[in-house]
Formats: C-alpha cells, structure tokens, sequence
C-alpha cells in the first residue's frame, strides 16, 4: 500500500485531530487488538515519546563496562537472519565495522517483486553514508508532490519544494522499488567479500553467557550474536521467546504494477478518496509502468485479474483508467503488530521481525533499515573496543519508543483515510477539500509532512549514551537528534565529511583560529577515538587541516549563533549526535568517549 495516506499525513500534521473529529465525531482508536491480546494496546495507549521501557530479558545481558567477548571458539561473530532490507543493511555495516558476519535466509533467491516502494530522505542519507547514494537514486524517480482528489476532482496538494528541507539534500520522496534497494545492498555486500547463503533455514537458537547456538539444517554454528530480519513470522522472535501482540485490519486492498492509460499524467504521486473507496497512482517508470491501488470491496479471493483490479479502480477514482502489461498483481491485508522487547540476551530484532503496522506513510521498509544502523555500530563497539555492553541495551530504549510512534502514526492515518465506511466517508469527502485547500495554501503543512514522512525528525531521548555535557544555545541539535546537512564552503558540506559509518568528532569555532591554536586543538583531538574534523574560521592562512568556514550557514544550523561560539559535537555512526557541548571540552569529550565505546584507536584529523 506505500504511501496510500500521505494526504491525510499532511492533513494530521497541519490540523492536528480537527479532521477526525470532524469525521468521526469521537477519538480515533489506537489499534484493533484480539481478544486476549494485551501488549500491543499497552504499548500505544502507555508509552509517551520520551519514555524508556524497563526491560526483562529472557536470558543474560551482562552490563559489566569490560568487554563481553570471551575466549571461546564461535564460527562468526553476528549471525544474520533474513537478507531482506534490513537484514542485507545490518551486515553491510557490520562489515564496514571490522565484524564478521554469516548472513542466512531460507529463500531460493532475492526477491522479485517490487514490495515497497518508498523511499524517504533519512533513508538516502544513510545510503550517502555508505557511498552508494548515488546508485540508489539511479533505482527511483524522484517525486516531489502529491495530488489529492475527492470524487475523482482534484483538491489541492502537497508540495515538498515549499518544506524549507535544507537540512538534507534529498527533499523529497524517491520512488523505487524494495527488490531494487536490495540489489543496491547486494552488490555492496559483494565487494565486501560476504554472500548471502539462501535456502539455509534456521532451525533452532539456544544461548548462553557467551555464545548463541544456532542449528541451521545439519550444521551447528556458534556466534556472539543474533540479529533477526526474518520478517513477520520471525523464527528467530520465536526461538527468543519474544511475544508480537496485535491484530489484522479488516479491509483489503488490491495492488498491481501495470502500464496505465487515464486523462492524467505519469510524473505525479496521487490519492483519491470516495465515500468508503480509496485508490492510488505512483509514478515508477513514466508511461510504461506505475504502481495502482485500491479498496478490495470485490469479496473476491484468489490470484488478482486486472480487470477485476481496473473495475475496482475506476469505481474509486471516477475517471477512466485502463490497466495493462502486469508486473506483479496482489491482494492483501495490513496488519499492526510489535514485540515488546527488541532485545533478548545475545538476540536482536530489527524490521519486520520487530514491528509491522499500516503501510501509511511508507514508513516500514525505511524504519528497518534505520533500526540496522542503530543497532550495528553498538555491537561493534562491544567487540570491538571493549563497549560498555549496557550500551546493547540502548538498542531497545532507542527503537522502542519509535517503533510505537511509529504504529501510532501510521494507525491514525489509515483509519482517517481507508475505514471510513458509510456516512463518516461521505462526511470526510464534503470536508476534506476545504480543508486540502487551505492546507495547500499555507506553508507550515508542507513542512510539517515532509519532515515527519521523511524521519529526519526522529530522536533519541537522553540517557548515559546520549548527554548534552553543557549547552549556552537552544539552537542546533541537541544529543539523540540527527545531526543535519549544512554547507561549509566551497561546494563541501557537513554530510560530505560524516561519511563512513563511523563516530566523528566534530569541533566548530566561529570565533577565528590563530595558528598555534589551530595545531593544538588539532593535537588534542587526534588522541581521541573517531575520525576527528575542525570546522572553523581562522586568523592565518588556510590550514588544509581545517575545513575552513566560507559561510555562515554550518555555524547558524550548528547553534553556534555568537561571533565568539564554539562547539564540540560527537556523531554517532547513524547520524545521531552522542554528545554536544558548547564549547571545545576535549577532555569531558574524552571521558564520554571512553564511556560509550571504551578502549578505543586514535582518530584521524
């Protein structure tokens, strides 16, 4: 389903719960839960964006500050189950990380068809990190506004050129097919010497204080680790005894890849919404082929006709559209499920494994792989550097809460947009296009969507490995925010230099440097861990050591707002910031280091 309610995304963000009140007359309800089924309700209803969850796991988790790596034979370090999205990111960064990796899944092969299909700005970030943005974006078509239409007439719209996103230099949504990001990670995993080993089947998982046991077929392997990114019906969740509360919406929906012939063109994102109807046209590859959607009010079962598909479809649309040259055609039901604990011992779960929800908003693929690069560079530093292994735990803390806004969000959205039967449907469509026109008027909406659809808004709350050591400015990110995008000078940015999925270190002066001062603070950070960067004005000639300061906007994004400031930033290899303080404290910023990933290698200035 994609990004079927981006609309009314933009409608919750500008409007708050004015439109489902206006519609519903009454709350929205957070999630249809069995009866029997506790978790999840508690999860939505119990938990605020900032809290953190006690945890209990179901088997040892060591929180001593020395390394948990004994001296014990194991066959690689991190196993890896599923080679979907997240599972091919998580080893790609393991790798990149120094660990060793078995990547597993009992497919034949990749997959074929093309799944989800957005991608969103924090997901193209994390891909620049690596190096392959670029290839990424040469899988996708760039779109950059929504169409919405009531009754099959255009409302009015979203448009992401307005979202003032500077802070990225992807504003947009990149329209490209899941089995296509999997080839990008494929190939990456390749020149990095690992190949996924399909048709091995995980059988079974015991772990101890040291080791997980995994039986795979015929052969027993040891390892440090498990990460799951086996998907819904995760063997792994199972084998760890983790629980996946939650239920199945009662809609269906009807899907297909084929070429489309209708009065519009082939360039635009757009939804269209009529009573208790709802369809959707992606754009994929101009006029040869899109991605359609729409209601399953048929009570038809087995394989999907198109023409079953294109009756459906015009009856929501209301204008004439004619389907052909299928791709992939599927009827399907969403469901909104989470485990309550991401970690369990030496076990882990990221994707699917971990959360499934409303695909509203085409969140699920990119809130994947961005548990993967939370969760790699922490088992890294566990060991690889003698990491404080309570730092695992945070793992859960982070992801946790995001996994829960994120059923929130994408609950609210779908039940605004697609479960509005009867009445309540016909009441949205008389509403919702004085309300689409003047969210298309104003600014802010515009905004608000993109950055809540993109991710680049999701942060951590503060903990032992999160610490704002001394603030002066409100302004700029704060720890367990994603450090943003800024132009430093001469075509060189911020993202140009946070490459590598690694910790940096960042040290930002816009009070000028004088050159002895230039080549002792250089000194000083070269004895820290990370890869070490000087952002700054300064007093003498061009230091090729400095990343010299040709405008303003670094400092200004950065919070360094005083002709004197200075800063020092600690950016994790995600792209969040671990520790800021607002002056340049290389020893508080030593100690903090040593906390977060503890025996550590010199960084590189």
């Amino acid at each position: 389903m994609g990004l079927v309610v981006l609309a009314v995304a933009a409608l919750l963000l500008a409007f708050g719960r004015r439109i489902g009140a206006a519609v519903r007359g009454r709350p929205l309800p957070r999630v249809h839960a069995r009866p029997g089924t506790t978790g999840l309700r508690r999860i939505l209803d119990g938990i605020g964006k900032d809290q953190v969850r006690s945890r209990t796991p179901s088997a040892p988790s060591p929180t001593a500050a020395t390394p948990s790596v004994p001296a014990v034979p194991v066959d690689c370090e991190v196993l890896v189950v599923g080679a979907g999205p997240s599972g091919l990111m998580t080893a790609a960064l393991l790798l990149r990380q120094g660990v060793t990796v078995r990547l597993i899944d009992d497919g034949a092969g990749p997959a074929t068809e093309s799944r989800a299909f957005a991608v969103q700005a924090r997901t193209i970030e994390l891909f620049r990190s690596l190096g392959l943005a670029g290839e990424l974006l040469a899988h996708g078509v760039v779109n950059t506004g929504i169409t919405f239409h009531i009754k099959g007439r255009p409302v009015g719209g979203l448009d992401f050129d307005r979202a003032q996103a500077g802070d990225t230099p992807y504003p947009f949504i990149l329209m490209a097919p899941q089995n296509e990001v999997e080839q990008v990670l494929l190939g990456d995993l390749a020149r990095h010497g690992l190949a996924v080993e399909w048709n091995t089947r995980l059988e079974s998982l015991t772990q101890d204080e040291t080791r997980v046991h995994a039986r795979l077929g015929g052969e027993e392997v040891t390892c440090r680790y498990v990460v799951g990114a086996d998907g819904a019906h995760s063997t792994v969740r199972k084998q760890l005894g983790l629980s996946f509360d939650g239920d199945g919406y009662a809609q269906r929906f009807l899907l297909a890849d084929c070429r489309v012939e209708w009065p519009f063109d082939h360039t635009r994102f757009r939804i269209f919404m009529n009573g208790d109807r709802i369809g959707l046209f992606l754009p994929l590859d101009g006029a040869t082929c899109s991605r359609v959607m729409t209601t399953d009010l048929s009570g038809g079962d087995g394989p999907l006709a198109l023409d079953e598909l294109q009756a459906e479809l015009r009856r929501a649309m209301r204008v004439p559209v004619t389907l052909g040259n299928p791709v992939w055609t599927t009827r399907y039901r969403a469901s909104i499920r989470q485990t309550d604990q991401y970690r369990a011992g030496r076990g882990f779960l990221v994707g699917d494994a971990a959360h499934i929800h409303s695909p509203a908003g085409g969140q699920g693929m990119n809130t994947g792989l961005q548990d993967a690069a939370n969760l790699a560079w922490k088992l890294a530093a566990v060991l690889r550097t003698g990491g404080n292994e309570a730092l695992l735990d945070s793992y859960h803390d982070e992801r946790h809460p995001v996994g829960v806004q994120l059923l929130r969000f994408t609950d609210r959205l779908y039940r605004v947009a697609a479960d509005l039967p009867g009445l309540r449907g016909r009441l949205r469509d008389r509403f919702a296009p004085f309300l689409i026109g003047r969210m298309s008027a104003a600014p802010l909406p515009h905004r608000k969507a993109f950055r809540r659809l993109s991710q680049i808004d999701a942060a951590y709350p503060p903990s032992p490995f999160v610490v704002n050591e001394l603030l002066y400015s409100l302004r700029g990110p704060h720890a367990g925010q994603r450090a943003p995008d800024a132009r430093i000078g001469s075509g060189r940015t911020m993202f140009d230099m946070l490459t590598g999925y690694r910790m940096h270190v960042v040290a930002l002066s816009r009070k000028p440097l004088d050159d002895a001062t230039t080549t002792d603070l250089i000194a000083r950070l070269g004895a820290l861990g990370g890869t070490a960067h000087v952002i700054a004005r300064v007093a003498c000639r061009r230091d090729e050591r400095v990343e010299n300061v040709e405008t303003v906007e670094v400092f200004d994004r950065y919070g360094l707002t005083h002709p004197d400031a200075q800063a020092l930033y600690v950016i994790r290899p995600d792209g969040h910031v671990a520790w800021r303080a607002d002056e340049i404290d290389v020893d508080a910023c030593r100690h903090f280091l040593r906390q977060l990933q503890g025996d550590h290698t010199p960084a590189t200035v």
